[in-house]
């Protein structure tokens, strides 16, 4: 039997989060320079296998995408073919579309309902640190701690807010309310309690990332720990660890956790903080953590 010519020659891959009405899909694009054959299939649970009987004229990756939906995405290339190995959070499938153009897109989409049925209606407390006059730690150059909590707690109330979470903010952005005065937000119905700082010190060597925790609530020490790796993961800083923190003791039997993702002291850490892309990244990767945290053992 003749075989027939490989004609596509694969040229580029990436994936975002989109949004078609109310519901949100993880995507990955695959760019060709031609329609090629595709087979999907799912070998064992969390991994979709994508084969295209094209050539490979990129970079394999791997890509790390960690959006709660999917993890990452490695290419092998075989003869006459490529395959995509995506590891998945969640048990999804894939929808195919094909999209013409120069270049050809294969589009496969991952519904991201998993992440939405789990924080429906759920009451999240978001407490940016500092605020009004209290700028709190400022960094060599000239960011303040108030400045980048408030922006880190908006891309937070974005995410959640897109699960279909109810938020409460403890503060806006010219208030400095107290600490007592941002527990009364706290309702009997409150999911959980999200403070963000930035840590500060006199040694302007400390860097990297750390997670405070309610030692109240048991568990709350695994929820900051699964809180640390993600974000760490996510953005590649080093892990300052997680400690109890007696501010958050406070809330009582309410889950919380105080999010430091830098040491702005430092100079690398505040030049992370000029990023947007840092806040959603730390934001998507907490409200991933809290997810896997709470849904552990089912």
């Amino acid at each position: 039997m003749k075989k027939l010519p490989i004609t596509a020659r694969l040229t580029n891959f990436y994936s975002k989060v989109t949004l078609e009405g109310e519901e949100q899909f993880s995507t990955v694009t695959i760019e060709a320079t031609a329609p090629p054959p595709v087979i999907i299939d799912y070998p064992e649970p969390g991994s979709c296998r994508v084969t295209l009987r094209a050539l490979l004229n990129m970079y394999p990756g791997p890509l790390y995408i960690q959006d709660g939906i999917l993890r990452e995405v490695t290419v092998e290339p075989g003869e006459g073919q490529v395959t995509f190995h995506i590891t998945l959070d969640e048990d999804v499938r894939a929808m195919l579309t094909g999209v013409e153009g120069i270049p050809y897109r294969i589009v496969l989409r991952f519904s991201r309902r998993p992440l939405q049925e789990f924080y429906r209606d759920r009451v999240i407390i978001i407490d940016p640190g500092h605020g009004g006059t209290d700028g709190g730690w400022r960094g060599p150059v000239n960011l303040w701690e108030r400045d980048m909590a408030w922006k880190t707690a908006q891309e937070l109330v974005r995410v959640l807010e897109g699960f279909k979470a109810r938020v409460i903010w403890t503060r806006q952005a010219e208030e400095n309310p107290s600490w007592q005065e941002r527990l009364r937000k706290v309702t009997p119905d409150t999911f959980c309690f999200i403070s963000v700082h930035e840590h500060g010190a006199a040694d302007t060597s400390q860097r990297g990332t750390a997670v405070l925790y309610n030692p109240v609530v048991p568990g709350n020490e695994e929820l900051a720990a699964k809180v640390l790796e993600r974000i760490v993961a996510r953005v590649n800083t080093p892990a300052r660890g997680v400690k109890a923190d007696e501010e958050l003791a406070r809330l009582g039997e309410i889950p919380g956790i105080k999010l430091e993702p830098v040491a702005i002291t430092n100079w690398v850490d505040e030049g992370l903080l000029r990023n947007p892309y840092f806040h959603q990244k730390v934001a998507l990767a907490t409200a991933v953590a809290i997810k896997q945290h709470f849904q552990r053992g089912k």
